[in-house]
């Protein structure tokens, strides 16, 4: 088969749809940009500046029929982009979270169904050399059945601080729907679907934020098994851990210091994979494996309703830990 060079569009030139752009320049051979969208004119100048690609203020401004919208947005405007781009016959990737609400993101769930477009939920940290290299041990039954995730994902909250992050209408919620989204995609894509949760968020450094800093939950599928999930704006080094906890053995995934993958079992015997001097190019092989899909016209992974699942799972614990209560996730 043939392999079709999709025209991209990046709809926001702001810092992620920047690295989305940057990556898709970098695969002239799949990807051939045709115009990032973004309202600000000052952000259009820059970009055209810096990359040499087209920038128009919308939709309606665009000069040629594209195949892929790549949706970088303020959280809050991630349904309203991605039924647009679907009404207009593209493909879409939208960054995490799918949207601030299940509702929204729902809408996004339907127009998938009702234009027939492929939608994948933007989730680079599943081709993170290391969560890729675990999933493929743990895949090989290597641990057995995984009974107990625990997870912890943050960044040094200056990065975000007085940006649109801060504000609740805009970004859906703190570092939860933020950073955690991660890790709750890479729990459901190891263990499924969760049942209930409890949770507790708390603001302790940024005062200035309306939203959490802080935010832990713990997760229980049907059958007990246990999601335990922390995200901070206060992890001055480092940015991703995980453990896996299987009836056989068990995996850590850690990013403190380097990027390593540990896999040890009861008798204390373990190796390490150590991927500190990788490239890192998880957006560029998120969008090698999206152009694949899209060539062979099947949803990928995470799709829109996997995106939908994990702001359920939000939404659960944001409620949890308002209520103090156990929360269904539905």
């Amino acid at each position: 088969m043939k392999k079709k060079l999709l025209r991209v569009v990046i709809v926001g030139a702001g810092s992620f749809g920047t690295k989305r752009l940057a990556a898709c320049l970098d695969l002239p051979q799949h990807f051939k940009v045709i115009a990032v969208i973004d309202p600000s004119s000052e952000q259009r100048a820059r970009v055209t500046a810096t990359f040499h690609v087209p920038a128009v203020p919308d939709f309606q401004s665009l000069k040629e029929q594209a195949d892929l919208a790549i949706v970088a947005t303020p959280n809050l405007y991630h349904a309203r982009m991605s039924v647009e781009a679907m009404r207009r016959n593209m493909h879409v990737l939208c960054e995490k979270p799918l949207a601030t609400s299940v509702s929204d993101a729902k809408k996004i769930v339907a127009a998938s169904k009702k234009y027939r477009r492929i939608v994948k939920t933007g989730s680079n940290h599943r081709f993170f050399h290391t969560v890729q290299k675990a999933k493929e041990l743990f895949n090989q039954g290597a641990i057995g059945k995984l009974l107990l995730f625990k997870g912890s994902i943050g960044i040094n909250g200056s990065k975000v601080s007085r940006k649109w992050l801060l504000d609740p209408q805009m970004s859906g919620g703190g570092t939860f729907i933020d950073n955690g989204c991660h890790l709750l995609d890479i729990a459901r894509m190891l263990m499924g679907n969760f049942a209930r949760c409890t949770a507790v968020m708390t603001n302790n450094l940024w005062k200035e934020a309306k939203v959490e800093d802080i935010g832990s939950a713990i997760y229980t599928t049907r059958d007990h098994r246990q999601a335990i999930i922390t995200a901070s704006w206060l992890q001055w080094a480092g940015y991703l851990h995980i453990e896996l906890w299987g009836e056989k053995g068990y995996i850590i995934i850690d990013s403190t210091t380097h990027d390593t993958v540990t896999i040890g079992g009861k008798d204390g015997i373990f190796t390490t994979y150590d991927y500190s001097n990788e490239r890192k190019d998880s957006y560029h092989r998120e969008l090698l494996y999206l152009a694949e899909c899209i060539q062979k016209n099947k949803q990928p992974s995470p799709d829109a309703a996997d995106g939908a699942a994990v702001i359920s799972m939000v939404e659960a614990a944001y409620t949890a830990s308002r209520k103090h209560i156990w929360v269904p996730v539905t």
